[in-house]
């Protein structure tokens, strides 16, 4: 089993979309009774909340005849065609039309979604399977209130997984020195990887915990300097080579835990953004660098240190539909192939 060829950008009809959660937007883009448009794997998903807050992802096209429902209104809980009226109830069933006639046996694709950490996530199954598991919960108690990011990309969605299970580059082209990594976890839709670094001779402590494709979280814990940072990185393919690229980071600082609500509240409104504006994003530029002009190697030669990075390519072609009933020889060498042969 081998996949298929994307070096030639003209011919991208049988692009290879991962399965797993995605997410697409932030929960504050869409309020009660409002709708939005979102791209998504190629197509478009409408988003919509009704005037109760019950949050729904469907279909764009109307059954009826086709109108794009994010040109639509919400009448109460329903969302309504902006063509001939059609009503739909959350559950997606067609309950009324707009000339009074009795309501077709019409149903709106619906898609799981979930509003989550302050995002709002939606499933995406090649086959139309149900979620295969849940998106993790986070205790937030001490830190900061978070700091958030969105970029777009050329190339594919693995690009940061991937930079999480390559320590090796955190050397060669981040700087950081001294690198020893283990696997922690290599589990169904988990992949975990332990690092141990040191910058300018200060200890770090990196973990990298992957949730399918679409979830990453990163725990940089700083003991000396009582800081640790955690970042939820979560790239969604909205396209054939294009793709977002969201983070949100939170600190959580241990000496200021006996200090009061409203002295924390000042040292983070200076600290958080100083921390991601100074050091992250200029970090995270190194890999934009890197990812705007990378083309994933379709045969790769790796050496024994590309270890962690070699287990996240076998892990990550399970979400892939063409990767879940690898078998033969050929399926077996595919393991060590990207999803995607050009970025």
């Amino acid at each position: 089993m081998e996949y298929p060829d994307h070096t030639n950008e003209t011919d991208l009809s049988s692009f290879p979309y991962p399965d797993g959660w995605f997410v697409i937007a932030t929960a504050d883009e869409l309020k009660p009774g409002e709708i939005i448009t979102k791209p998504f794997m190629g197509r478009d998903v409408v988003l919509y909340r009704t005037k109760t807050g019950v949050l729904r992802a469907v279909s764009p096209y109307c059954p009826h005849l086709g109108a794009h429902l994010g040109d639509g209104k919400l009448e109460g809980e329903d969302i309504v065609c902006p063509y001939h009226k059609f009503a739909f109830a959350p559950d997606g069933r067609c309950v009324r039309t707009g000339c009074g006639d009795k309501p077709p046996q019409a149903q709106l694709e619906g898609r799981p979604v979930r509003d989550w950490n302050g995002l709002i996530a939606v499933w995406q199954s090649a086959n139309g399977r149900p979620p295969e598991w849940e998106l993790p919960e986070f205790d937030w108690t001490g830190y900061s209130t978070p700091i958030r990011g969105l970029r777009v990309f050329p190339g594919s969605v693995q690009n940061p997984s991937e930079n999480g299970f390559d320590p090796a580059h955190l050397q060669h082209l981040h700087g950081w020195e001294n690198g020893v990594s283990q696997l922690q976890k290599n589990e169904g839709h988990r992949l975990d990887l332990t690092t141990h670094i040191t910058l300018k001779g200060l200890p770090i402590c990196i973990d990298v915990k992957l949730h399918g494709l679409g979830l990453m979280t990163v725990d940089v814990n700083l003991e000396r300097a009582g800081l640790q940072a955690k970042f939820l990185v979560t790239p969604a393919q909205i396209a054939p080579l294009k793709w977002t690229y969201r983070e949100s980071m939170r600190l959580r600082a241990s000496w200021l835990c006996k200090w009061p609500a409203l002295a924390q509240k000042a040292v983070y409104a200076l600290l958080v953004p100083a921390v991601y504006h100074l050091w992250y994003v200029r970090q995270l530029q190194q890999d934009i660098d890197i990812w705007e002009r990378r083309s994933f190697i379709r045969h790769p030669k790796p050496s024994a240190t590309d270890a962690p990075l070699v287990a996240y390519r076998r892990w990550a072609l399970q979400f892939y539909s063409s990767g879940k009933t690898a078998g033969s020889d050929s399926g077996k060498q595919a393991l060590l192939h990207p999803a995607i042969s050009r970025i």
